[in-house]
């Protein structure tokens, strides 16, 4: 009896297949190697406006390039900070503010047309902001919503570099954990 000589391969793994995807597709669109290889990246969806319709476009989105998704990939947020976290970026897209695409069909300051829903985000985050101390709500506003580095944000709050990025993060989870408190969040 003959022994089959077939060469009998292993299956990937999801992770694996995820992994040689944003490879490909980091190459694809130009990220460079060096950056591909620190990880950090995965892949998405972001939605377009063309004309009247909206499209989905699969990209990679790095989420180690805002302090809040280092934070996040590292494990050092909870569940309910996340959720608050989440809850308030959600707020805040409903007010328009940093998109990828300009769109040149809305006039500057008008909103995005949908007054009613606009309103009750505003709401809602004079809210939050009625819960926490001012200087605590600037910094997790500044780091959560516009990206700003910790060490900025966080640089009213203490006297050196180090320090203030740990502030930035002590008070980022601190709000967050008064909101999802609050709000009942996760």
């Amino acid at each position: 009896m003959k022994r089959s000589t077939k060469i009998k391969r292993k299956a990937k793994t999801p992770a694996e297949l995820a992994a040689e995807l944003v490879q490909a597709k980091g190459e694809a669109i130009g990220v460079p190697a060096a950056q591909l290889a620190r990880g950090g990246y995965v892949e998405v969806d972001v939605p377009l406006r063309d004309g009247g319709r909206v499209v989905s476009l699969k990209t990679l989105s790095n989420r180690g390039a805002t302090p809040v998704g280092r934070w996040k990939a590292a494990g050092l947020l909870s569940a309910s900070q996340i959720a608050a976290i989440d809850h308030c970026e959600a707020l805040w897209s409903q007010l328009g503010g940093k998109g990828l695409v300009m769109d040149f069909d809305r006039v500057g300051g008008a909103g995005q047309g949908n007054g009613w829903a606009e309103q009750e985000a505003l709401d809602d985050l004079a809210r939050f902001k009625g819960y926490i101390p001012a200087k605590y709500w600037t910094v997790f506003e500044n780091v959560c919503r516009f990206d700003e580095p910790a060490g900025t944000a966080g640089s009213s709050l203490s006297t050196n570099a180090r320090s203030a990025i740990d502030t930035a993060r002590v008070v980022v989870m601190f709000v967050a954990d008064i909101i999802a408190m609050r709000e009942r969040l996760a």
